[in-house]
């Protein structure tokens, strides 16, 4: 059964939803995203609010603003210095994610502010996921 979820930005955005994602989350996501995040030197990157994950497609339909208050919202100067925290969410269509990282073999993409990544989508098989609840 397909449930909706109406507080979603997104139209487009599957969810998938179990008993208990602790285990799912702390041994298969966490872990692949943090790999991701290491090779590229990334030090506490932020998971978004799985309401306000979004795809391509949305960039169509969901205002500009969102951009603000998703993604810049915390972009902050100190000692003279910009600091932008990275944000990333996790989606489980692959047309999401054009790239393959070299180092991790993860299909990704990116929002950048002028040539920085600001955000990352980040593509977990939902086959793996299968696989790790019933191995």
């Amino acid at each position: 059964m397909i449930s909706e979820k109406k507080e979603a930005r997104s139209e487009f955005v599957t969810y998938l939803s179990v008993k208990n994602n602790t285990q799912i989350n702390n041994e298969l996501i966490f872990p692949k995203a943090r790999k991701f995040f290491d090779v590229r030197n990334i030090k506490n990157p932020q998971s978004i609010a799985e309401n306000d994950a979004i795809a391509s497609y949305d960039f169509k339909t969901v205002k500009f603003s969102y951009l603000y208050d998703v993604i810049f919202n915390d972009i902050s100067k100190k000692e003279g210095k910009i600091e932008i925290p990275i944000k990333y969410c996790i989606t489980l269509d692959k047309r999401n994610c054009e790239k393959t990282c070299e180092k991790t073999g993860m299909l990704y993409d990116e929002i950048l502010l002028y040539k920085q990544p600001v955000f990352y989508f980040l593509y977990i098989n939902i086959e793996e996921i299968f696989e790790f609840l019933h191995p």
